[in-house]
């Protein structure tokens, strides 16, 4: 009788402990819940929407340190860190009607001056976020400062890439180069995209950080009217897969697979059931192909949806949540078998051009060898190796880390390695560029980052 009555005992408290598995995220939010200013970090429990620990407040000083020095960051003026606008200037807005559509507006402003450049950490709210769990770091980017930033974790110090840009970005008041998606990738490297798509930045997370603006993206052919430029998907979070790609989720619930290498994005589809008028603003992975959102203009609660079925489902919660313009975890999707079940090439297809046409993109990156040395390079010349190509016509281009085109080589592979002389422009910057090999039918088959020294 004594040994049923302990199993009785024993098995109720094993249920109580694996019900008792938190799923977290970290969260930019509100100073309180309703609140709209993306100024606090939380670490909150995804299931019943509760913060289990402060990461930042607002109203705490905090000790901020330049990334590259690790020395104190000297504080700014706060007139001489503002900015007048005198001359009337267009605004673009963007508004939510009762239906959950999205409009987009311009409104002129004149004669303001913009007291919100201040030091601190969130000064001017963020809504990019992604947590490096190998640093233990908070990655971010505040809007209209084009500058990244970290919190670690360890110390609760905050550290700035004090005077670099992020991206070039010429104009901080258009939200279409306002950053709103960031992840840490398989790679272990963060990714940021903007609002347009037109820069996906990759920053590396080691002791020498190295910041690369890889350019605009591209839509897939097969997407149709969805487009990952359009300005009604502004907004939104990005996580990250197994397999290397990104996923984005605008705020209008579209989702697009990123292929980093093609820079392509591909429409997966769109999140159903969620209510009318909530946004997608923050999204971080719970496990498997699940993925948890979070909104920006509701309490109502956190949804989870399944990349294969695209349909959202409440997660139960004790009251209000925390709205949330970023989330940020360290899982990633598991798409390995997605990826396992792309039809192969057919084998009928003896001729290599044509079977290679048919291979997704991460297959010719790993079929196609291509590589710079030295690199990086001192003197205003480089040698590129280039292995498994099929023969044909190619095109070699040298962008800058705004996408622009700085030069351009032919190139005529006839042999199964070959190697090419490259000269660099007439007294480039010292800097990192983008190198990409394009084909004959347009498609960027290889790139690789060049460092100048």
């Amino acid at each position: 009788m004594k040994q049923k009555l302990l199993l009785t005992f024993i098995i109720p408290c094993f249920l109580c402990s694996a019900n008792a598995q938190k799923n977290t995220a970290y969260a930019i939010t509100g100073t309180e819940k309703g609140s709209p200013n993306w100024t606090e970090v939380r670490l909150i429990d995804l299931n019943t929407g509760e913060e289990l620990k402060t990461i930042y407040q607002s109203s705490t000083e905090v000790e901020i340190l330049n990334a590259r020095t690790g020395k104190a960051v000297v504080k700014k003026d706060a007139v001489a860190n503002s900015e007048i606008i005198k001359m009337d200037r267009p605004i673009t807005i963007k508004t939510m009607d009762a239906a959950g559509n999205y409009q987009v507006f311009e409104k002129r402003i004149t004669n303001v001056r913009i007291n919100q450049f201040g030091d601190k950490p969130f000064s001017t709210k963020s809504a990019a976020l992604a947590y490096d769990k190998k640093h233990d770091r908070l990655y971010y980017t505040p809007m209209s400062i084009n500058q990244l930033r970290y919190i670690d974790l360890k110390t609760n110090k905050i550290y700035y890439f004090e005077d670099e840009h992020f991206a070039t970005l010429t104009d901080r008041w258009n939200m279409g180069i306002q950053f709103t998606r960031m992840v840490i990738g398989a790679d272990g490297n963060g990714y940021a995209l903007t609002n347009n798509g037109n820069h996906l930045v990759q920053f590396t997370t080691n002791k020498k950080a190295v910041i690369t603006d890889l350019g605009a993206l591209t839509d897939d052919a097969s997407n149709g009217r969805y487009s990952i430029h359009n300005p009604s998907g502004y907004g939104g979070d990005m996580v990250a897969a197994k397999s290397g790609d990104l996923y984005v989720i605008t705020a209008n619930h579209v989702v697009y697979k990123i292929n980093i290498e093609s820079k392509v994005a591909t429409y997966k589809g769109t999140i159903q059931g969620l209510p009318q008028g909530y946004s997608t603003n923050g999204a971080a992975v719970e496990g498997g192909t699940k993925i948890i959102v979070a909104s920006s203009n509701s309490t109502t609660g956190y949804f989870r949806f399944d990349l294969n079925t695209m349909v959202a489902e409440k997660i139960a919660n004790q009251g209000p949540v925390f709205g949330a313009s970023d989330l940020a975890n360290a899982n990633l999707i598991n798409d390995k078998k997605q990826k396992a079940e792309v039809t192969p090439v057919a084998e009928v297809k003896s001729d290599a051009a044509a079977q290679q046409t048919q291979k997704s993109p991460t297959e010719l990156y790993v079929q196609n060898k291509f590589s710079i040395y030295p690199n990086p390079v001192t003197t205003g010349q480089v040698k590129l190796s280039f292995g498994g190509y099929s023969e044909g016509k190619y095109q070699v281009q040298l962008m800058d880390i705004s996408g622009k085109i700085m030069t351009t080589k032919a190139v005529n592979i006839n042999a199964k390695t070959q190697v090419e002389d490259f000269k660099l422009p007439h007294l480039i910057a010292k800097g990192t560029y983008v190198l990409k090999v394009i084909d004959e039918t347009n498609k960027v088959i290889s790139v690789n980052n060049l460092v100048v020294q």
